[in-house]
């Protein structure tokens, strides 16, 4: 859809043409930041890929950065949607292994989305660094439930597991490799298995 088609033209309403300029805005940052990084991407590199004039993204952005943590929170929303979705039913490792296929499904989905948000966002600046740390403690705050861990030793070791987790998708996203992503379901389960306690199982 192009946002020069006059309202009459296209059948949609304001909001719906609001929203779509925001989706395509959102994907240029990922296709754009992917090639050029965080740093090196403009606004008129944005509006260019989204196709979208410079008025309309200041209608709906302030700046690069705003946009940036708009599409952070979008993202945020939905892994965090993913996580919630873990089954009441079942063991801990059963619950915990629906919850992270839930997760390595939604990068491996898109993973230059996935690398702009977990990659891109430490150039970001401080905000960004700390909507980072708010996502992977709400992570922590998810295997903990699972896990039913109450004690400090408990709750550490599934901050070390999350931990763990990141480091090694934000490896495979490095390279953009979603299958990479994917693969570490097995390996992460049969190490969540050996590294917690078996008392939490």
């Amino acid at each position: 859809m192009d946002e020069r088609l006059s309202s009459g033209r296209h059948h949609l309403s304001p909001d719906e043409v609001a929203a779509d300029q925001q989706k395509r805005l959102f994907k240029a940052l990922a296709v754009v930041m992917g090639e050029k990084g965080y740093s090196n991407t403009t606004v008129g590199d944005l509006i260019k890929h989204a196709r979208v004039s410079r008025a309309t993204f200041y209608q709906q952005f302030e700046s690069k950065q705003d946009c940036f943590m708009a599409g952070y929170a979008r993202m945020q929303s939905n892994v965090l949607g993913g996580l919630r979705a873990t089954p009441v039913l079942g063991s801990p490792m059963a619950r915990f292994r629906a919850m992270l296929t839930n997760y390595l499904n939604f990068l491996a989905a898109d993973p230059p989305t996935a690398r702009l948000y977990l990659v891109e966002v430490y150039a970001a600046g401080p905000e960004a660094l700390r909507r980072r740390m708010q996502l992977q403690q709400d992570f922590v705050a998810g295997v903990a439930e699972v896990f039913a861990a109450r004690s400090k030793a408990d709750r550490f070791a599934c901050q070390a597991l999350v931990a763990a987790i990141s480091m090694l998708v934000t490896g495979a996203l490095a390279d953009g490799d979603a299958q990479a992503i994917l693969a570490l379901e097995k390996p992460l389960v049969e190490f969540t298995e050996r590294a917690l306690p078996a008392s939490l199982h």
